[in-house]
């Protein structure tokens, strides 16, 4: 009986609707008439392994281009950011960073525009692309306030 009760119990503590990640690959296009511009842009997210997810974007505007990935881990409720790399170019300031998420030694090691970066790495804390994952699984959780730690490295 005892087992029973907290079986149940399990059970309605779990969300109603849990957020489960599906792949996804979005693509965007840019056309105005009025100026001769053009421009491309891809949104993706794709399983990796069990466990891990790459969410990468791309875009490209006639003279200036951005990429940006996130490499991350999720369990049930939380995410953890494994690798971000970012990188703009063109004809405005070019800019270029990377990170590296060592959990174990709870350090985050990369380069801002070539200068060295290393921060201490807490519980919670993701990275540029990563929190708008966990946006979106808070708020298909029902969560009504969030707030994210979100390494910015400069």
């Amino acid at each position: 009986m005892r087992n029973a009760l907290l079986f149940a119990l399990a059970l309605l503590s779990l969300p109603l609707h849990a957020f489960e990640l599906k792949p996804f690959n979005a693509s965007y296009t840019a056309d105005w008439k009025t100026v001769p511009v053009t421009g491309s842009a891809e949104r993706q997210l794709e399983k990796i392994q069990d466990g891990v997810w790459k969410l990468s974007f791309d875009a490209s505007l006639m003279i200036v281009s951005l990429t940006e990935h996130s490499l991350f881990r999720t369990d049930t409720d939380t995410l953890q950011p494994l690798q971000y790399r970012f990188e703009r170019s063109g004809l405005t300031k070019s800019k270029q960073v990377s990170q590296d998420f060592d959990w174990q030694n709870k350090t985050i090691s990369g380069s801002d525009n070539g200068d060295p970066v290393s921060l201490p790495l807490n519980t919670g804390i993701l990275d540029k692309a990563s929190y708008q994952v966990a946006l979106q699984r808070d708020v298909m959780a029902g969560k009504k306030s969030v707030s994210y730690q979100v390494v910015d490295g400069e």
